[in-house]
């Protein structure tokens, strides 16, 4: 079963890179899968940085000039998409080397299956001089507990911490912090087991940084909605759930969630008024 990964990207090389490696690492055979990468008008050197990437598998890169919305990078990277089985996620998740073949797995056995990421830790694979305090803080004090991973030589740039060695070694697996969107989704786990069974609502819990449907169910829903991004998602998995599909959490993996700036609100507020007087 051929496996599309779209992921959209926006000013995040270097947790991007530290994706793309960790998919060399994967048990399945490289021929069998292959990453599209959406670059939404990154203004850090991406396009440069991913064309001196060595990716073992089929690598291609669209690249926007100007910001698009999210529903139509998705689109771009689903019109772009060759496999049976296409896999949403973000672009700051590092992803064990079971990663690819689990999702392959689970929709050999279920041709309306809507697989959901259920476990995600954190890690500081990159400092950032725009963290905000408690970011900072936190970052501190994970750095103490682990001597073995690089230190920021600057607090005015952005310096990647990991090791390619330490992501062949699986230590970000090993050391990475609690997640608390995570453990909101393992205690529904608990409730409704993986299959979300007597769940009134599951599509609620639908979000593309982690999330595999077999081709034909999505462009059977047509394309993604012209909607902000968490209603866009719902609306999408609300029209997979009507037409059938099943939606069930993934427990046998679990993914690294590279911390990344926290945009404030109130920026973002005055981005979007920006946006309306333009």
């Amino acid at each position: 079963m051929l496996t599309s990964v779209v992921i959209p990207v926006r000013d995040a090389a270097d947790q991007l890179l530290y994706t793309l490696f960790s998919l060399n690492l994967q048990f399945t055979a490289f021929e069998e899968f292959e990453v599209i990468v959406i670059d939404n008008a990154s203004c850090d050197g991406i396009a440069e940085r991913i064309e001196r990437f060595h990716a073992h598998y089929p690598l291609r890169v669209v690249r926007f000039r100007r910001r698009m919305p999210y529903y139509h990078l998705l689109n771009t990277g689903l019109a772009q998409a060759s496999g049976e089985l296409i896999i949403l996620l973000s672009c700051n998740m590092i992803v064990p080397r079971e990663f690819i073949g689990v999702h392959q797995h689970a929709h050999d056995h279920s041709g309306e299956l809507v697989l959901l990421g259920l476990g995600t830790k954190r890690i500081y694979s990159v400092y950032e001089p725009d963290f905000s305090p408690i970011q900072q803080q936190e970052c501190r004090e994970w750095l103490v507990q682990y001597p073995h991973i690089k230190r920021p030589y600057t607090q005015h740039c952005t310096v990647p911490l990991l090791e390619e060695s330490q992501i062949v070694g699986g230590l970000p697996f090993h050391i990475g912090l609690p997640c608390p969107e995570a453990e909101k989704r393992h205690a529904i786990r608990q409730k409704y087991g993986p299959r979300l069974e007597h769940h009134r609502s599951p599509w609620t819990l639908f979000q593309t940084q982690h999330v595999s449907i077999l081709r034909d169910n999505l462009f059977r829903m047509g394309r993604c909605k012209e909607l902000p991004r968490l209603e866009m998602e719902r609306d999408l998995a609300k029209r997979l759930w009507r037409k059938g599909c099943r939606f069930q959490f993934d427990d046998k993996l679990t993914l690294i969630k590279q911390e990344r700036v926290i945009r404030k609100a109130r920026e973002q507020s005055v981005s979007k008024k920006n946006r309306r007087v333009q």
